[in-house]
């Protein structure tokens, strides 16, 4: 077998994207090349289906600040200061909610997202755009991709200085970034 030597940055890297008690340098480095791979399509198939079965029930945990691609990636639990939320847009509801309650006005709202939201309940032009009435602070945002889902939340989450995780589950689909794999986004402020 041949020996690979890196650099100690590089080695630290590797480290933080490792699942303690369950990887090796090699199954972190198959991850790695597996992402790579599946966002060029290239690589042996064969060889990403064995290593993916090999360690298919490791939850795979990601930096907040770098996400995978979220696409096909279903919620499985969320958590945004303490309160549950079932789905990627009620979490971005969970987190308004939660930041209206504390910064007790629409403006300081406005201020710290990056949601688009418009005040009162969505006219039927707006919920064709696809704006969705979150009735506990009277506003409406519109929905958005897994991506912006975390984008934003996580921004609300450091802006009030409160924890914030998902765990996610990829789709058995080929242009999902780990298709069956699950996978979990966390901060919490320091």
């Amino acid at each position: 077998m041949p020996t690979l030597e890196i650099p100690e940055s590089l080695f630290k890297r590797l480290q933080r994207l490792a699942i303690p008690l369950v990887d090796t340098h090699t199954t972190v480095l198959e991850r790695v090349l597996d992402d790579y791979e599946a966002r060029r399509g290239t690589g042996s198939s064969v060889a990403r289906t064995m290593n993916r079965s090999e360690s298919n029930s490791a939850i795979l945990e990601f930096d907040p600040d770098a996400p995978p691609d979220l696409r096909h990636a279903s919620v499985l639990a969320a958590r945004f200061a303490g309160k549950t939320a079932a789905g990627w847009n009620r979490l971005v509801h969970e987190a308004h909610i939660e930041a209206m309650s504390r910064l007790g006005s629409l403006d300081a709202l406005r201020r710290a997202t990056k949601s688009n939201f418009i005040t009162g309940r969505a006219n039927s032009e707006e919920t064709t755009k696809g704006y969705r009435h979150v009735p506990e602070i009277d506003i409406s945002i519109q929905n958005v991709d897994a991506a912006h889902a975390w984008s934003n939340t996580l921004r609300l989450a450091r802006h009030l200085g409160v924890e914030v995780s998902v765990d996610f589950e990829w789709m058995q689909k080929s242009d999902s970034a780990h298709p069956g794999r699950k996978g979990k986004l966390a901060w919490r402020p320091a």
